[in-house]
Parts: structure tokens; sequence; C-alpha cells
């Protein structure tokens, strides 16, 4: 018999006690047991790794595996100094291992590398819906835009009122491929030259490729290129060709206010006489121009005004209005119009200025032996026959300071001192003097002074 404390008393002998202690043991055994392989359990449950459908190993926790994740995404970020992203994700598939079977994290590294690919976060400019080139951080694409309006934007003197782009310019994220980036210098160069947009010019008197590449600062085999359907030797007024002109990506919009002094125009009154001729015209009463003070908004577009906008103006002093006398009595048909045709039709082949290391005063047109000039405008004939290397020459006085000469002539129709009027047959067309082959000379002489004849023929 055992007492307690308390004196109560356990007989052992007694059966309902024993069965109690009996199941007393069962239960604390089965306890102990269950608790021992609930340890086990606990510590052998692993994971199995997957990268969508390829199996890479075993772990003991999710978190190592995507710690190794984060890990390689790291490293990419910092190799590439811009946000990655991998293009797979890691799952997990609950099971049991020993940690002999565990994967080491280096070769679980190793596999993940081996098996991804990633793509980098970046910023794309978009204009009008169309990327014109990406960076890596928000902060680029921010100062590419600001780099772009900063030289339009120092340029102005006055107060400013607005600046914009006239396209429709966002800044967006998304995945793009390391190739795509690009750096800033390399994006705000391809936004400047833009695209290449064809424009038309046309051939005038004394133009060649040459002239015309000057013009619009170009090569000459860069318009060779843009026209193989023109042969430069042959090229004649009225003649079009294709220029490659660079059009930027965008166009930056300015709007200032500003505030200047300028003259102000006067309006010419004219007055008929029909004692003068219609090519006749004398200053009656001089024009005086007036002065005033504005105040406008000037908008450009790429640094060049598009439209000013006059808010006030206050005249300093008025304008004083010229007064013209206009002759209404007709031309004699040997006067002088005052305007220079082309004294034949034939093919424009050497223009006025240095060539061959000498001064070449005037134009050639090269057309077939005994082909008619004509004088380019009325006037007197002060001199007709041979002159050294001119060969056979007419001399016209047209009697407004400007005379033209008309050289390498093959016959001359008219004398000196014959009045002539404009398209009036005069001589043919030669070789005389010193000349390479068939062809007019002609010559343009202003007081005296020779001038490009291109800029007086029309």
């Amino acid at each position: 018999m055992i007492k307690n404390k308390k004196n109560i008393k356990f007989d052992l002998n007694d059966m309902n006690f024993r069965k109690a202690l009996t199941a007393f043991m069962i239960i604390t055994i089965i306890f102990l047991g269950f608790t021992g392989y609930k340890i086990n359990e606990i510590k052998a449950r692993a994971f199995q790794v997957y990268l969508d459908k390829d199996s890479l190993g075993i772990v003991r926790s999710e978190e190592a595996a995507l710690d190794i994740m984060n890990d390689i995404k790291k490293d990419l970020s910092n190799t590439y100094g811009a946000e990655c992203v991998l293009d797979k994700e890691l799952s997990f598939e609950l099971t049991h291992a020993k940690d002999k079977d565990l994967i080491k994290a280096e070769e679980l590294k190793e596999g993940i590398k081996d098996k991804i690919d990633f793509a980098v976060l970046g910023y794309s400019i978009v204009v009008n819906d169309e990327e014109v080139g990406a960076v890596k951080t928000e902060k680029d694409a921010k100062a590419i835009l600001d780099d772009i309006k900063k030289p339009y934007v120092e340029s102005l003197e006055g107060d400013i009122q607005e600046i914009k782009f006239v396209e429709d310019v966002k800044v967006m994220k998304k995945k793009l491929q390391v190739s795509d980036i690009k750096s800033n210098s390399d994006i705000i160069e391809l936004i400047e030259i833009g695209t290449e947009k064809i424009k038309t010019h046309v051939i005038e008197v004394g133009e060649s490729f040459w002239t015309v590449a000057k013009m619009y600062d170009t090569s000459v085999d860069e318009l060779v290129d843009a026209n193989p359907e023109r042969d430069p030797k042959k090229l004649k007024p009225g003649d079009e060709i294709k220029l490659l002109v660079p059009t930027p990506k965008l166009t930056v919009a300015t709007t200032e206010k500003i505030e200047y002094t300028k003259d102000t125009d006067f309006e010419t009154i004219v007055e008929t006489n029909d004692s003068m001729y219609k090519n006749q015209k004398k200053v009656k009463v001089e024009g005086i121009k007036g002065e005033s003070h504005f105040v406008a908004n000037v908008k450009k577009q790429n640094g060049a005004v598009v439209e000013e906008e006059i808010l006030s103006e206050d005249v300093i002093k008025e304008p004083v209005n010229e007064l013209v006398v206009q002759g209404t009595k007709e031309l004699p048909k040997t006067m002088a119009t005052g305007v220079l045709m082309m004294p034949t039709r034939g093919r424009f082949t050497s223009g006025y200025g240095t060539r061959w290391g000498r001064m070449h005063r005037g134009i050639d047109i090269a057309a077939a032996v005994c082909t008619p000039i004509h004088a380019s405008d009325g006037g007197t004939v002060s001199f007709s026959g041979r002159q050294g290397t001119y060969g056979n020459m007419i001399e016209i006085d047209h009697g407004n300071g400007i005379k033209t000469r008309y050289a390498h002539c093959s016959k001359l129709l008219v004398s000196k001192g014959t009045k002539v009027y404009k398209g009036q047959h005069i001589a043919n067309v030669g070789s005389t003097g010193r000349s390479t082959g068939p062809h007019v000379h002609l010559e343009v002489l202003v007081n005296g002074v020779h001038v490009n004849p291109s800029k007086y023929v029309k």
C-alpha cells in the first residue's frame, strides 16, 4: 500500500488502479513515439526546386533558393547598371531528404544561370508612338529631353512664356535587351539628325551640282546618288534635282515676350505721267521711315521664328509717305526693258568664276553652229567685229548702265550703231577665237564692271 502526502492510500493490488496505470503508460509511450517521429519528419523536410519544368535539385528551405535567385538579379543589375528581370521563376514541391541529398548553393546558382535569360528594365523615349531610343534610368531620359531644349532656351532673350515639344513625347518603362540601351549622346544625335526628308531644288542659269552642294551644305556625290537619272554635265535651267535634308525627330517650341524698337515702312503713292516712258519713274517726295516701340510674343520652332503676335505698338515717329511719278508712255521697240533674256537655246556648259586657274567672266551656252543668237534686251550696238580671243563679238549698250557681249560668233548680222530690240536675231553661234567648240559666251557688265550673268538673265 502506498500513501501520498495527504494520506491517500493506493492499493497496488486494486484492479482498477492497475488498469488506469497501464493505460497511462501506453498513452505516454504513444505520445513520445509520435513526438520523435514529428521531430524527425520536420528535420528531414525539404523542397524540390523547379525552374519552369526543369528540376534543379533539393534544398532545405524555399527561402534559400529565393535568396540565390535574388543574388543573381543583383549581380546582373550591378554588371549592367540597370534593374534586371529574369524570364523564369522558381517553383517548389514539398519532399523529404537527408542532408547529403541537398544541392549546394553554388551548384544551384550555376544551374539557374545556365537555364535562364534576362532583360533589363529601361526607359524608352517615344515620339508620336515611335521609339527613338532607350536609356537605363528615367533620370537619363529626362536629362536627354532637357538637353534637346537647352540650346533653344539659352538663345531666348525675352521673358519666357512657354517651352514645349510640338510632338507627343513620352518616357515609358519597359523590358529591353542590353543592346537596346544607348548612351545619352547617341540618342541626342539620333533625335537631332532625325529622318531624311526629300526636297527639290530647281536649277537656275549658271548653277551646277557643285554650286547646289555648297548652297545646301552637302556633297556632289550625295547629289549624284540622290539623282541617278540626271547627268551632272547636262543640267539646264528648270531641271529639278532632289536633295536629302535631315529633319529632326523633335521640335522645340518656345514663346517669349520681347520689347524692341523698329523702323516702320512708309507707303508709296504713285502718280502717272504720260510724257514719261513706262520704264521711267522718278521720286517726287522722298519717303522717310517712322519708328515704333513694340511689345510682342515671339513663337519659335527649333530657333526659327514662326509667328509674332504684336501685343502693343507705341509710335515714336510717324513715317512720311513717298511720292513716285511713273511714266505711261509706250516704250520704243529698241529701248531696254531692264530684264535680260537668254540669247539662245542650248546646253549650259560653264559658269561665271574661276576656271582652269583663270577668271571666266561670263557663261557659256553650247549649241550647233549657225544657231541664232538674239539680243538679250533692247539697245544700241556699241561693238561688232573681231575681238582677240573672243573671236567675232557683238556688244550692246542697253542705255541703263548695262552692257551685254556675245562672243565666238560664226556670223555677225548687225553693225556698230544699230539699234536693236529685245529678241532680235543679231548673230549666229560659232567657235571663233579661243573656243573648245561651238557656243555663245555671254558677258554682262553693270556700270563697266563684270557681273555674274546668271543673276540677271531670266
